[in-house]
Order: structure tokens, then sequence, then C-alpha cells
């Protein structure tokens, strides 16, 4: 998977698993049962997942260099590599 992949599936995990772990927080706060810990766990286990993917798979093609600033994930990957320089383009193997 290259870094673009990476950083798509780093969102599809982590931005659902913040919304599921707020959702079911409120929903535990305002009702006091201790069932939607269950659906915190989720959230949490879903945005873990999405920041490892992320840390893992958002690297320079080239030097394996991080594409962000730990543990910050970017909004955009950018065009050229901190380290090495390299450009960072979307190949699309067919």
């Amino acid at each position: 998977m290259d870094c673009f992949g990476a950083k798509r599936l780093s969102d599809l995990l982590a931005l659902p698993g913040i919304a599921l772990a707020l959702l079911f927080g409120y929903l535990w706060q305002w009702s006091g049962e201790g069932r939607f810990i269950i659906g915190i766990a989720a959230g949490t286990a879903l945005l873990l997942a999405g920041l490892i993917v992320g840390w893992l798979g958002i690297v320079c093609p080239r030097c394996g260099a991080p594409l962000y600033q730990f543990p910050r994930l970017p909004r955009h990957i950018p065009q050229h590599c901190p380290l090495c320089g390299e450009e960072v383009t979307k190949e699309i193997h067919e």
C-alpha cells in the first residue's frame, strides 16, 4: 500500500472511531448505563487502528521517512519528502 492508500485507510478508520467514541461517551454520561462502554471501546479501537495505519504507512516511497510530524498525521500528503526531497506522486498500478 502506498502512502496515499494508507492515508485514505487511516481516515476511514480514525474519523468514524472518533465519532463513535464521542457518541457513546455522551450516551453513557446522559444515561449512566454501563453498556455504552463497549461502544466507547470500539470507537477507541478504530481510532487507534487508524493512527497506527497512518504512522506505519504514510512514509516516503524512496527513503521511508515519515511524511508527518509525530504524533500528528497530515491532512494532505506533501509534494516532496522533507528528508530526501523526492517528489511524492500517486502512481496508478494496473
